[in-house]
């Protein structure tokens, strides 16, 4: 049975005399004075069951550690995704501009992006000099651990949409923005993963849809073209979840490029933001693809959608229907395709 996402307003808990030692690969565990793991701080991807555990107390010699007389905010793990950003690392950013943490330093590791997310911080008020990438055993005067804003599955709260509204409200370029844009995938890589797309996408461009590459626009750029838009054509995947910088009533139209249950991610981003969403599937109805192996087709539901918009759809020769099949099942062929 499909789980419920549930809201949930988050708090910041305060541990005196608290540890924060590297865990396995680069995460940051806090223990409290008393040796205990503080929950959900033992997490590189938050939601998989391989993160999850129950360590036993940990003490800690004089030896082990250095003191910091000082109260910090915990942060965490900051993977060097873009689509992790979004739902893994940003997930105690509401809390910066809380009073308890407002001017305080921030405990961190950083995977990769390290640009990025200094970028992403100075938006958030957080200077260089404020951030503590942490190296050994410390034990800090304090940490402040903010509760997750979204834990998969489980719930979300209106405070995990606080970084990306500020990002967006703080980004005005001198550039022309765009009602109706479509999010590609095709310059991204080339193999199963976007096959038959560029048919699709010729469909959203022939109807006066303005195409964007988002790995090849800056953070501003991005931004700038998403909370402007009135309508958000993506696939389904990590590349949907950028909705969270627009702004309330936004259409997004999402295209299953495969059959899969509804995103656990994207459902709560859908829960959470007031935005318009519509699901159509734009996968061969005889292809039982996975999101690293399918095929992209002009659907019965694709087509529905285009008549009830009056959209131009261009039309598909047997010849490119066959094509596509053949490169389908021949993918070492790919390197071919323009």
């Amino acid at each position: 049975m499909e789980k419920e996402i549930h809201l949930k307003k988050p708090n910041i808990v305060k541990y005196e005399q608290a540890y924060a030692v590297i865990g396995g690969q680069g995460v940051i565990n806090i223990y409290d004075n008393e040796g205990n793991l503080v929950p959900n701080t033992t997490k590189r991807k938050f939601g998989k069951k391989e993160y999850i555990h129950h360590a036993e107390k940990k003490f800690f010699s004089e030896e082990e550690y250095t003191y910091v007389n000082e109260e910090v905010v915990y942060i965490g793990f900051m993977r060097g995704h873009w689509g992790h950003f979004m739902v893994d690392s940003s997930v105690r950013f509401w809390a910066l501009e809380r009073p308890e943490c407002k001017g305080k330093r921030i405990l961190l590791n950083i995977e990769g992006m390290n640009a990025l997310y200094e970028k992403i911080f100075e938006y958030m008020g957080i200077e260089k000099s404020q951030i503590i990438v942490m190296s050994k055993t410390t034990k800090f005067k304090a940490v402040y651990v903010p509760e997750l804003s979204y834990c998969p599955e489980q719930y979300v709260s209106k405070e995990y949409l606080y970084p990306f509204e500020k990002i967006a409200n703080q980004i005005n370029l001198q550039t022309p923005s765009f009602d109706k844009i479509y999010l590609s995938r095709l310059h991204f890589t080339k193999g199963k993963k976007e096959l038959g797309e560029k048919d699709i996408q010729d469909i959203f461009l022939k109807n006066g849809y303005h195409v964007l590459y988002p790995e090849e626009l800056s953070l501003e750029e991005q931004v700038w073209y998403y909370k402007n838009c009135k309508t958000m054509v993506t696939t389904n995947g990590t590349i949907a979840h950028n909705v969270l910088f627009c702004n309330a009533g936004t259409e997004l139209i999402i295209l299953n490029r495969f059959c899969e249950e509804e995103n656990m991610h994207q459902k709560a981003i859908n829960a959470i933001k007031n935005i318009k969403v519509n699901y159509i599937d734009a996968y061969h109805p005889h292809v039982e693809g996975t999101k690293n192996d399918s095929l992209m087709w002009k659907t019965k539901g694709l087509i529905s959608f285009c008549n009830e918009k009056n959209y131009k759809m261009p039309k598909q020769l047997w010849g490119r229907k066959l094509y596509l099949r053949i490169l389908f099942k021949l993918p070492y062929l790919y390197k071919f395709v323009k």
